[in-house]
């Protein structure tokens, strides 16, 4: 079950910098990637393999080593994102909630201008309450999806069970 987002947290960017280090390290960690190696895939500078991670949390690393190392790393930019400015921890990366939040935005994003390009007049951005109304909505959406797959799931295995 996902931890969801920290809404109260507004992190600084000195703390948003030291996220994406821990996000850059828990990934590293998981897929077994190693600082060694990403200099020997020519991913990073020789001289940044020491103090890779403080390199990252202080912004000395280049974006061009950060957005090659990310993409060796297969992390997802929106996401990414999401982790760090509103879940407020780069452990959150490979949590459920922030997953599905980030698929939600990217499907939005490609979906909203096909539907706006449908509607007549100017399209003006939406208040925030009504962004969070619509928020609340889709977020419901999904946890009553996510609990009907659920008790279909548990259902499905009682019947192979005992049936």
């Amino acid at each position: 079950m996902g931890t969801g987002s920290q809404t109260a947290v507004r992190l600084t960017c000195e703390q948003r910098q030291q996220e994406f280090a821990v996000l850059i390290q828990d990934q590293m960690r998981r897929q077994g990637v190693s600082i060694r190696q990403l200099y020997v895939e020519g991913l990073i500078r020789q001289n940044h393999r020491n103090g890779f991670y403080k390199r990252i949390a202080n912004g000395s690393l280049s974006h061009g080593e950060f957005n090659q190392v990310a993409e060796r790393l297969g992390i997802d930019p929106v996401r990414a994102a999401l982790t760090v400015h509103c879940f407020a921890s780069g452990h959150a990366y490979d949590d459920p909630c922030c997953e599905t939040s980030a698929e939600v935005a990217k499907a939005i994003a490609v979906q909203l201008p096909e539907e706006i390009a449908a509607c007549d007049g100017e399209f003006e951005p939406i208040r925030d309450a009504l962004c969070r109304g619509i928020g609340k909505r889709t977020s419901n959406a999904i946890a009553r999806y996510h609990a009907a797959v659920a008790q279909r799931d548990d259902a499905a295995l009682l019947d192979r069970a005992f049936g």
